[in-house]
């Protein structure tokens, strides 16, 4: 029995095609993402704009005067590749230099949800973002929600 040839078939373009629609799915599924600052920070919201410049490091410091202190996610976690994604148009591996300077962007690594709520609820002028459902269900005096990243 003749069994058809397989030869010149491109398996690649249909393994890169089913990572797309994986990562796309994945995406679209993702949980909001909540935008946290310590409850003595006096700004009681802010812009996506307004956080991607934070993160960016073209704005370093409150309007009040106090330092921004950035937390972030570990490079892998979901919530960073949605955040970076959502609100800085980059991957998560992504390095934001300071304006006009070879000097990175610092932030505090974290890796959980948990972690980050602890961090931004000790130290005025921190900013983080987790899951919106894990910090409603800590309901942290501490902190305040300033910006919810939608799902899309």
């Amino acid at each position: 029995m003749n069994r058809p040839s397989r030869t010149g078939t491109r398996p690649q373009p249909a393994l890169a095609m089913t990572l797309a629609l994986w990562l796309y799915t994945a995406l679209a599924h993702a949980e909001p993402l909540a935008v946290i600052a310590n409850k003595n920070n006096p700004n009681t919201s802010l812009s996506t704009t307004t956080v991607a410049s934070m993160y960016r490091g073209e704005t370093l410091h409150w309007p009040g005067g106090d330092r921004i202190k950035l937390v972030n996610r570990e490079i892998s976690a979901e919530e960073r590749k949605t955040f970076y994604l959502r609100v800085l148009n980059a991957k998560p591996d992504q390095v934001f230099y300071r304006q006009s300077t070879p000097v990175p962007v610092q932030s505090v690594i974290e890796r959980s949800d948990e972690a980050i709520v602890r961090f931004v609820g000790v130290i005025e002028g921190a900013i983080g973002y987790v899951n919106l459902s894990a910090v409603k269900a800590m309901k942290d005096s501490q902190i305040k929600i300033m910006l919810i990243i939608e799902s899309r």
